[in-house]
């Protein structure tokens, strides 16, 4: 039954399938393709299976997809089976999962800048080895040498060429660049306990073709290492490292066009991150102008963060950065940018079929240019067994058309022959529609991928062309640690070689329009396409250096979403929309395209075309974090979250400072944002009187979990003489929550009576910076309503991304206001039972905070236990504090108002 269904959607004839035929080697069949089998083994048989196509991507037989589907107890598919994602979307977290569909849009490339890294003081890997590839580069001599200063086992992968140069190391030399040879050296390093792994790419003296190899090894590399790294994670953090020498900027400022190549580095530890989500991955782009010494200490500070995002760090000698999307390019459109017009000859690569060919064909109707088509298959005439013929009848023709003539039909040959005239059937239909619009449209087939026979090619039209659109790809699906070298040829040739070709083929420096077909599996990963986002980050990068190097030219990288094109069927279409990803329709993402080619667009260089969110989302469900991290107080003291916050003359540390760091402790190390905080706890509050420490130690204990996301217990501790002084404490929980129900019965905003007098009554002793509180607009033991806006602080350092210090406050100054109103006294916060975040409190945003008693009311006492929650005016939560504990202090009240 199985084989039918095979039959059903691939269109051999199913007498040829046997079980041991290979999925892809043999039928040709892509995880696309197996996601519709799958769909349609779901509905016939009733097999349940959350499988996507990362998972049924690992399936390499027909006899694996029946082992699938019978499941280890023959009932269920497994659900456990690593494997490769496609084009399509890669699992996705839970919390994530239920998110709106990402908007279809543009996006440009854009860097944020980043804190400095925040280096573990207990960096659990330090008593493991590290292995450091060796390219050569005085980067990765002093990177050796810092780690064995360190006094770990540090091993020396040095590649081809590279001479023995340093000592106190276990040196393993490459004599070439095969995968045997590497994956033997791999193996002898990994006898030892290896927590590290630092991939140097910062030699700056090879060509383009020297850089695409080091890239493809790099692949290799970490395919070998992926495996036993991921063991060594589970005894603490285990680290994939790869470091450039491009701009300290991932390319996008301009490089040379010989250094574009490692601009794909990143897009494979970008990729690893997303397969190996146990992982610490790092991409570390360092500026030439660093020296080696600062570099390496750099890196090893990378390697060191107790922050596991982001993955893609650079460090240009002023700034560290991440990359970010943005609504404006970075560079400035030229005012002379040339417009297309019909006189202009485009190069079309890939453009003849597909996505491209849509693409183009907006393009004809716009504004007519001509257009010179190259693809690799030929337009012979139609043999006659395939004329008349629909498409989904021609394997079954071809199969019959070999039997007639004495051969066996294999499916790999029967799938040829049909290909073949599906093909020259679509480039046919891409011409006509291509002339039809008033273009000047040819075919010329040529491989890309031979430089000698693109050049002779295109020799009669060389000096008539303005403009090449690359859109030239093939896909090659698979996870990392099952990738082979042939896969990774296979998806570069297309991209890179194919690009260099065209252009040397072209000369290039007449051009006035380059536009790349790039993806988001590059710019922001996608698993199960490591070598396809290395290549596409290629293409970034040498966008940005063809724009540098040619400022008038149009040169656009478009990374493009998924597109909702004729391949997706309507279960690939429940796999998106299930995973929250909009899929760019063909018509909107043709005309987008199109757009590219206006006077407004002539400013782009690497942009996001269709949903500019990730394919792919890192999934750290289940991981613990753990460390010691610290906070300084030295800058901290002439803040206004401080010298605003003063009791009695003396300055003192808000209680939700203390929150903030240990929500943000957890949430760097953790990798998903903190939401929930519990147990808070004043042991020793810091008080600015001289005698505070200069730092506090944040020690992050993983505890056991309430099955939801990971428990982290966080100590906030100083030392003094060595001793140990404790002053906070709490237990912190990343991962997702319910939607809170909204709060009701609110009063309106800008009603009750004005709050100021709170702040000079005794009530409060916040200075002006933390005076957030508006309005009293409800005035009950029961139910305490207050209108507030956020305020903003000159440092908010170390905190959670949803947990601003001076607004949080707002939510304790409003404690001791009920406590002030109902029973009489001043007070001060000891303890909050909880803290649960469901949104950011935006400074200068207006928000209503509701206080409600925790238990009966009117039963007065020294002490009250109430729930705190900060609501928009109509009742959306974002944060509540539950069981806060205010004690009473009536001798406060006077120093409060000192």
């Amino acid at each position: 039954m199985l084989l039918e269904v095979v039959a059903q959607k691939t269109g051999y004839p199913a007498e040829m399938l046997e079980l041991d035929m290979g999925v892809e080697s043999d039928l040709g069949i892509d995880s696309i393709k197996r996601v519709e089998i799958m769909g349609v083994i779901q509905e016939r048989f009733g097999v349940v299976s959350s499988a996507g196509p990362e998972q049924l991507a690992e399936l390499r037989t027909l006899g694996d997809i029946v082992d699938f589907v019978a499941g280890p107890t023959g009932n269920t598919a497994s659900e456990t089976a690593p494997g490769a994602a496609s084009a399509e979307p890669a699992p996705v977290a839970a919390s994530q999962a239920s998110e709106a569909v990402s908007p279809i849009g543009r996006a440009h490339a854009a860097l944020v800048a980043l804190p400095a890294a925040d280096p573990l003081l207990d960096d659990s890997s330090a008593d493991r080895g590290a292995l450091v590839v060796d390219d050569g580069s005085d980067v990765a001599a002093r990177i050796v040498e810092r780690l064995t200063a360190t006094g770990r086992p540090v091993h020396v992968l040095r590649l081809p060429g590279v001479p023995a140069r340093l000592t106190g190391v276990h040196d393993h030399a490459l004599t070439g660049w095969g995968t045997t040879e590497l994956a033997a050296g791999v193996e002898t390093v990994f006898t030892s306990r290896i927590g590290l792994v630092v991939d140097v790419t910062a030699r700056t003296d090879g060509d383009w073709n020297d850089g695409v190899r080091r890239l493809a090894h790099s692949l290799l590399l970490a395919r070998h290492v992926v495996r036993p790294l991921t063991d060594m994670a589970a005894h603490g953090r285990a680290a994939f490292l790869a470091v450039t020498r491009l701009d300290g900027a991932f390319g996008l400022t301009g490089v040379a066009e010989e250094a574009a190549p490692a601009g794909g580095v990143a897009g494979l530890v970008k990729t690893l991150a997303l397969e190996a989500p146990e992982l610490f991955c790092r991409s570390v782009d360092l500026a030439p102008g660093i020296d080696p010494a600062t570099a390496a200490a750099l890196v090893l500070d990378e390697a060191a963060d107790s922050a596991v995002e982001p993955v893609q760090v650079g460090h240009d000698g002023t700034r560290r950065v991440g990359l970010a999307v943005s609504g404006e390019p970075l560079t400035a459109a030229d005012a002379d940018a040339a417009p297309l017009t019909a006189d202009d000859l485009l190069v079309v690569t890939g453009g003849a079929r597909g996505i491209t060919a849509d693409c183009v064909a907006e393009l004809a109707r716009r504004h007519r240019p001509r257009l010179l088509l190259l693809g690799r298959t030929p337009l012979d005439d139609e043999p006659a067994w395939a004329q008349g013929l629909p498409e989904e009848n021609l394997k079954a023709a071809a199969a019959a058309s070999l039997t007639a003539a004495g051969e066996k039909p294999t499916p790999r040959r029967v799938g040829q022959l049909a290909a073949a005239v599906a093909g020259a059937r679509e480039i046919c239909a891409t011409l006509d529609t291509l002339r039809a619009a008033g273009s000047r449209a040819e075919y010329l087939p040529v491989d890309i991928t031979d430089q000698a026979a693109t050049a002779a090619a295109l020799a009669p039209y060389k000096d008539d062309v303005t403009g090449v659109v690359h859109g030239a790809g093939v896909l090659a699906d698979q996870m990392i640690a099952q990738k082979k070298a042939s896969e990774i040829e296979r998806v570069f040739a297309p991209k890179l070689t194919g690009l260099r070709s065209v252009m040397a083929a072209l000369g290039g420096a007449d051009l006035r329009h380059v536009v790349l077909f790039s993806s988001v599996a590059g710019f922001f990963g996608n698993q199960g396409q490591s070598d396809y986002a290395m290549a596409n980050e290629v293409l970034n990068a040498w966008a940005s250096s063809r724009r540098r190097t040619f400022p008038r030219t149009r040169v656009t990288s478009v990374n493009w979403g998924a597109w909702d094109s004729g391949m997706v069927s309507p279960q690939i279409r429940k796999v998106f929309e299930e995973r929250g990803i909009a899929l760019i329709p063909v018509a909107d993402g043709a005309r987008m395209f199109a757009d590219q080619f206006g006077p407004e667009r002539a400013g782009d260089v690497v942009t996001v075309l269709g949903p500019t969110t990730p394919l792919s989302s890192r999934d750290r469900t289940g991981a613990t974090a753990g460390g010691t991290v610290t906070r300084g107080l030295s800058d901290l003291a002439a803040s206004t979250l401080v010298t605003d916050h003063v009791i009695d003359a003396t300055p003192v540390l808000p209680a939700v400072v203390a929150m903030g760091w240990a929500l943000g402790a957890v949430e760097h190390a953790d990798g998903r944002r903190a939401v929930r905080l519990r147990d808070f706890a004043v042991h020793r509050g810091i008080v600015f009187d001289g005698t505070q420490p200069a730092e506090c130690r944040l020690v992050m204990t993983p505890a056991d979990g309430d099955g939801d996301g990971a428990d982290v217990k966080v100590a906030v501790q100083s030392l003094a003489d060595g001793t140990v002084r404790p002053h906070y404490a709490a237990t912190v929980v990343a991962g997702a929550l319910p939607p809170a129900a909204p709060v009701t019965g609110l009063p309106a905003p800008g009603t009750g009576t004005e709050a100021a007098g709170l702040y000079t009554d005794g009530t409060l002793f916040h200075g002006p910076a933390l005076r957030g509180l508006r309005r009293i607009l409800a005035d009950s033991e029961s139910r305490l309503v207050l209108e507030c806006e956020a305020v903003r602080t000159d440092t908010d350092s170390g905190s959670s991304d949803w947990f601003a210090a001076g607004s949080a406050d707002l939510l304790l100054q409003a404690a001791l206001v009920w406590v002030r109103r109902f029973r009489g006294t001043a007070g001060l916060p000891l303890a909050v039972g909880g803290v649960e975040l469901y949104g950011p409190l935006t400074a200068g945003e207006v928000f209503f905070i509701v206080v409600e008693p925790v238990g009966p009311t009117g039963q007065g006492g020294p002490d009250s236990r109430l729930d705190i929650t900060a609501c928009t005016s109509d009742g959306q939560v974002r944060a509540r504090f539950t069981a806060v504990s205010v004690v009473s202090a009536p001798q406060l009240a006077a120093k409060f108002t000192g």
